[in-house]
């Protein structure tokens, strides 16, 4: 027996086994411009399909080329592990995250199955791909041959070329169009025609049954309608037009192979290139990373519930990301000795997703049927709309697990007018929730704009959360997270249904800061909680379930005097005609009748204690919007900037005036109404106490009235007003003459 034969034999001991373990796999090399297949000996992968982000071990013969070199060119099949074979040893490498392949060790063959035996643990496929992938709830494996980076850096080589393909593609597709019928394609057929075709191609590439590399477009789309199975007539129409439909054909046949690709990939082409601008509107499209769907679903206990009741609906599905997820959740909790059929015939019936739009869902179909390859369609995907019949309220009653992103816009005045009393909250992702909540599953997961739950707007849901379960994560992350949107939000997990009024509940808030953001979206690590054992019964107002950062400091100021109880906080004047278009008339370089000198701009204008950038702003109450106006901005008082003047915990900055500025909106002017002095407020707004709060408290732009007026006070009976205030003024006088 030879080295490679030895090799087989100890990968299937391993458990490397059946299709885990692929003879002579092709795939494409990503890191080539252009398209370049790559053949290797043995591919040994985790999970079934086989994926650059499931395999776990690369198997090469020294076949007159050896060595780290030789190894590194098959970087892309995403194996963290390789052996290459001799006649008399097998050395083993590790690849980097940069394609380089680093020598680790090298085995004589008699000894090969014993190293097999010692690092059965390490090498298997459950340990290699936990090692890999994403951080689940348990602490992640340790590998030394595992470089985390690998994978992220595959992916970004592998949608690089995916997005630079299906761009030509749709380029030429568009011209060929305009030339024959002498206008642009409509999108959305268009896309689906591609979507079809990248259907044909993945099967071909993945040798399933049928003629999947004919050259004829119109069979390959009659073939993949076949196989999807039948649709409502006209809801899936495809572009139409022959010659466009060859292009297409032609040019994604002709690519690159797409065995080694993944369910992910596929959810990346949608989102990024198949969807128009006006369907992201039209349906709130932000685009959910299958790493936070990976992350939600394995910290939710799928095992508490019984195997027959596992049934998770995800309602405003998308692409399908949650139940992509869930499915291999629950396939990893199923008896090892069932069938591939009895598998399927289990997840299909367990799985349902609700989704208006019509390609979303097609996609979805594709992405389901991708997971669970190679088993044909079935899975309940059900294209309506949410908010209109009781569609949702009769898969609710059924589910055990609901999760969900929403649409984080506001219903439109025609949707509300169209939905009617159905609608309780014009706010789409409260409306979304509560519906749930009316038949709350097991466990719930949604994602949720951050001011729903740092704020008081889901106030009462929040509270309906905490009476309904007894385990609660909250997890904030900063923006640009998801695709397309900037949004800051926060992840709610809720599981272990207990209603009992006596209930001791236990709520988690992790915090993922924004210089953990692409760290956060490479492993889903997430930092230590903050963590509180709440008593319902003790409870008579709405019960909170998140924990800022620096929680026992807030908790041990409860009982100081809040900013608001020591001045009044009022935002700065707003005109009634746009600046963009009255500028000459509302700010002046130069002193005019009805204007006043003031601030304007936060940007550089203002830093702790100084101000510079003056400007004349026009108060004539013709031009007024509110009444900020007829403030009293003649007396002394400290200007902040409303608008955070840095993206780190230093957010705001105060200035004491005494010389009667005026401000536009802005800004917040904060006037005294005890004897602290506008100095010595203005240290305390400086400080890092004010700017920690706001940092914990707020979002990523404003510093809103509202949390400035609750930020505790520290010292006040016991602050040197008169030292403080003399410290600030010299301060003063030295930077300005500095200036």
């Amino acid at each position: 027996m030879n080295a490679l034969e030895s090799i087989h034999n100890e990968l299937n001991r391993l458990g490397y086994v059946d299709n885990l373990l692929q003879e002579d796999y092709v795939f494409d090399d990503a890191a080539a411009s252009e398209t370049r297949e790559l053949t290797i000996p043995l591919a040994a992968f985790a999970q079934w399909p086989p994926s650059y982000r499931n395999a776990c071990i690369g198997v090469l013969s020294a076949n007159g080329q050896s060595g780290p070199r030789h190894i590194s060119m098959y970087q892309t099949l995403g194996a963290p592990m390789f052996l290459e074979a001799f006649p008399d040893h097998v050395d083993r490498y590790r690849i980097e995250a940069t394609g380089e392949a680093v020598f680790l060790e090298s085995i004589p063959a008699r000894d090969i199955r014993q190293a097999f035996k010692l690092n059965k643990k390490k090498w298997s496929p459950e340990a290699i791909f936990r090692a890999k992938a994403i951080a689940k709830v348990s602490e992640p494996v340790q590998l030394d041959f595992v470089d985390i980076g690998l994978l992220p850096a595959l992916k970004g080589m592998i949608h690089a070329k995916l997005d630079r393909l299906l761009k030509d593609i749709l380029h030429e597709a568009v011209v060929s169009y305009k030339n024959i019928l002498g206008s642009k394609p409509e999108e959305t057929a268009l896309f689906r025609l591609v979507f079809r075709f990248l259907a044909a191609k993945i099967f071909n590439d993945r040798k399933h049954p049928g003629d999947w590399s004919t050259s004829e477009a119109n069979v390959i789309i009659d073939s993949v309608q076949k196989f999807y199975g039948p649709v409502e007539a006209g809801t899936q129409s495809v572009l139409d037009e022959p010659e466009t439909q060859k292009i297409v054909w032609d040019r994604l046949r002709g690519a690159f192979n797409f065995q080694n690709l993944s369910v992910e990939d596929l959810a990346f082409i949608y989102e990024n290139t198949l969807i128009r601008k006006e369907t992201r509107q039209q349906f709130g499209i932000h685009s959910t990373p299958s790493i936070i769907a990976e992350l939600m679903v394995d910290r939710l206990p799928f095992e508490l519930l019984p195997q027959e009741g596992r049934y998770v609906l995800e309602p405003c599905a998308g692409h399908g990301v949650f139940l992509v997820a869930s499915l291999r959740r629950l396939r990893e909790l199923l008896p090892v000795s069932w069938t591939d059929r009895q598998r399927h015939s289990y997840l299909k019936e367990r799985l349902t997703a609700i989704e208006l739009d019509t390609f979303a869902a097609e996609v979805c179909r594709l992405s389901l049927m991708l997971a669970d390859y190679p088993n044909k369609d079935g899975w309940q995907i059900i294209s309506e709309d949410i908010f209109r019949g009781d569609t949702l309220e009769r898969r609710l009653k059924r589910s055990r697990v609901v999760l969900c992103n929403p649409p984080f816009e506001d219903f439109t005045m025609a949707e509300r007018n169209r939905y009617g009393n159905n609608v309780q909250n014009v706010h789409k992702p409260y409306e979304v929730l509560r519906r749930v909540l009316e038949y709350p599953p097991d466990m719930l997961g949604f994602v949720l704009p951050k001011s729903a739950i740092m704020g008081e707007r889901y106030s009462d849901l929040q509270d309906r959360i905490a009476r309904n379960y007894k385990n609660i994560e909250t997890i904030a992350l900063p923006d640009r997270i998801f695709a397309f949107s900037d949004h800051e939000t926060m992840i709610v997990l809720a599981s272990e249904r207990d209603k009992s009024t006596r209930t001791a509940i236990s709520t988690k808030t992790f915090w993922v800061r924004e210089n953990d953001r692409l760290p956060f979206l490479e492993t889903a690590q997430l930092p230590e909680a903050i963590g509180k054992k709440v008593n319902r019964a003790s409870h008579t107002v709405p019960i909170s379930l998140w924990h800022p950062p620096l929680f026992e400091i807030w908790e041990y100021l409860k009982a100081n005097p809040r900013l608001k109880d020591i001045a009044e906080i009022h935002r700065g004047i707003e005109w009634n005609i746009p600046l963009t278009k009255s500028r000459d008339i509302l700010i002046s370089s130069d002193p005019k009748p009805g204007f006043k000198k003031g601030l304007a701009n936060v940007r550089e204008k203002i830093e702790p204690y100084y101000a510079l950038g003056f400007v004349y702003l026009n108060m004539d109450e013709q031009y007024k919007r509110t009444n900020a106006h007829l403030l009293p901005w003649d007396r002394p008082k400290v200007i902040v900037n409303r608008f955070i003047v840095s993206r780190s915990p230093w957010r705001i900055v105060a200035y004491p005036d005494s010389d009667g500025l005026v401000c536009r909106e802005n800004f917040v002017g904060i006037w005294p109404k005890t004897n602290m002095t506008i100095e010595v407020i203005s240290a305390l707004i400086n400080a890092p106490l004010v700017n920690a709060a706001l940092y914990a408290m707020e979002g990523k732009r404003l510093n809103r009235n509202v949390t400035l007026k609750q930020i505790p006070v520290p010292f006040s009976d016991t602050i040197d007003t008169e030292r403080v205030s003399s410290l600030v003024k010299q301060y003063a006088k030295l930077r300005f003459e500095f200036e």
